[in-house]
């Protein structure tokens, strides 16, 4: 073959490349929007963007999907996929994707979050936040729902930038086995129930004045090298505010 058609064939070759990148992209499903109403979250991805990371409106869900983000036919589930090498928002050492509650709300009234989930897949650390009512100023992670190489943990700060508390709620749950959170809201008084298992927690006078939301999803924790993945299929998530 002369250097003539050699030239046609990688050009044609190098034309092709893109029509495959975006054909194999499409291989994500998109979230239905009659099974999962997500339009009052907005979706964090661990992808970088303008010095931050990359932010899908909540209107813009249900006509996206990428290897972080997308739904499984198999068991109706949303997949959550965040590896250790990640980019972190602003404030964070690790990084996420993660459901982010539009409407804020303070600490007063009733605000609930309940999810149904399984997480697939830890990384190295074993160690993946899987539910929050978080602020917008340092020290405001209210409470945390850990996955902890199998158990299942309720974190609290008592105050604004305090120290966290935990408790075990659940142990020795495998990878891919199916279990429910609820996080109930009332006032400062906070209620988080794992599979029956129950704890309440009263937080202190300096919640009143921060503006809070709920998150869901896979918040990794970890940011190793050599990368290791987590992997979370959330298959009901409700909001009530």
């Amino acid at each position: 073959m002369n250097n003539y058609f050699k030239g046609i064939i990688k050009y044609m070759l190098l034309l092709m490349c893109p029509v495959f990148s975006m054909a194999q992209k499409s291989t994500y499903a998109k979230v239905p929007r009659s099974l999962f109403d997500l339009s009052g979250f907005n979706l964090q991805l661990p992808l970088s963007k303008n010095n931050s990371i990359v932010i899908i409106k909540g209107s813009d869900i249900a006509d996206f999907s990428s290897e972080n983000f997308y739904f499984s036919p198999q068991d109706k589930s949303i997949r959550f996929f965040c590896s250790s090498d990640g980019q972190a928002t602003q404030g964070s050492h690790y990084p996420r994707t993660e459901l982010r509650q539009i409407n804020e709300w303070h600490f007063e009234n009733s605000h609930s979050l309940k999810v149904k989930m399984a997480v697939l897949q830890q990384p190295s650390t074993g160690k993946i936040i899987i539910g929050q009512i978080h602020g917008n100023s340092k020290g405001t992670e209210a409470v945390k729902i850990w996955w902890n190489n199998g158990e299942i943990q309720a974190g609290f700060k008592k105050e604004v930038d305090g120290k966290e508390q935990r408790t075990t709620l659940l142990k020795n749950v495998a990878l891919g086995q199916i279990f429910e959170y609820s996080i109930l809201q009332n006032n400062l008084e906070v209620q988080v129930i794992v599979n029956q298992q129950t704890t309440t927690f009263n937080l202190g006078e300096s919640w009143k004045s921060e503006s809070v939301y709920f998150k869901a999803g896979n918040y990794l924790q970890d940011n190793k090298q050599p990368v290791t993945t987590g992997l979370v299929a959330i298959h009901q998530i409700n909001i009530t505010d």
